[in-house]
């Protein structure tokens, strides 16, 4: 029989194999340290409820941050990434346990999925379209995961197109998510018109709007409007804004926080 000792060996020599090799095999795994297929994988549920892995269809990969990820993105955005943390956190209270949400995509919100998966919340129903939000969300336990299919933006992480757009209009949420590129006096913008397209379907689905936005995107003007600042029911920012566009926001929007 198996000590605990042994077992805690076990799982801290898995750690290292994954920080050296990156991946991992449940086979690989059983044939180096001469245990069963079930002992394996019972290691790797354990480290993964402790969030020192991933698994995946055999095996496990170390898990990524977003701090990671946004350096992978190689965008300008993550500069902000301290003030995306902080809003994200923020954002924890308008969610209970329970609950389902519709979460949008982009860098933001990978750091709001990460603030989720470390939380106490429970049973939680999240729909998206974000590759990388759903992946860090794995590891949460009781928390069921409905990817909104469609065609994949190369680069990008998330899903667009008809598809992802019928399939929202199908739905109905109590509570969205929402990112945008930019944010200016006369509403919300991003980079294209088909992401535009899926933001307008999300909004459309859903009865109340949380902005989730750093202070960078403020002063901003995108190609494509997808919303009324009227629209957004609550906005969490940093206090990097100006007290002009503090007071422009105020007029359109409900509820403004900052962090």
């Amino acid at each position: 029989m198996e000590t605990k000792l042994f077992t805690e060996e076990r799982q801290d020599e898995i750690i290292n194999l994954l920080k050296e090799l990156k991946s991992v095999s449940v086979q690989n795994l059983s044939d180096h340290f001469g245990v069963s297929g079930a002992t394996i994988r019972t290691d790797l549920s354990a480290l993964e409820k402790k969030g020192c892995l991933r698994r995946t269809h055999g095996g496990a990969v170390l898990p990524k941050t977003t701090e990671t990820y946004l350096q992978e993105l190689g965008i300008q955005e993550r500069s902000h990434f301290q003030e995306k943390k902080a809003i994200a956190e923020a954002a924890l209270q308008y969610v209970s346990s329970h609950e389902t949400i519709l979460i949008d995509n982009g860098t933001t919100m990978s750091a709001f999925c990460t603030a989720l998966a470390g939380s106490s919340l429970s049973g939680l129903t999240v729909y998206s379209n974000d590759l990388y939000g759903m992946q860090i969300l794995e590891s949460k336990e009781n928390c069921e995961l409905h990817l909104i299919g469609g065609s994949i933006r190369s680069g990008f992480h998330y899903t667009y197109g008809q598809q992802v757009l019928d399939e929202l209009g199908s739905y109905h949420f109590k509570k969205l998510f929402l990112a945008t590129s930019a944010i200016s006096a006369d509403g919300l913008t991003t980079v294209n018109s088909d992401l535009a397209a899926v933001k307008r379907a999300m909004i459309n689905a859903s009865e109340e709007v949380i902005l989730l936005a750093d202070s960078s995107k403020f002063g901003q003007v995108g190609f494509q409007k997808f919303a009324d600042l009227s629209e957004v029911g609550v906005l969490i920012t940093d206090s990097g804004f100006r007290k002009k566009e503090q007071k422009a926001l105020l007029k359109k929007i409900a509820n403004v926080i900052t962090v």
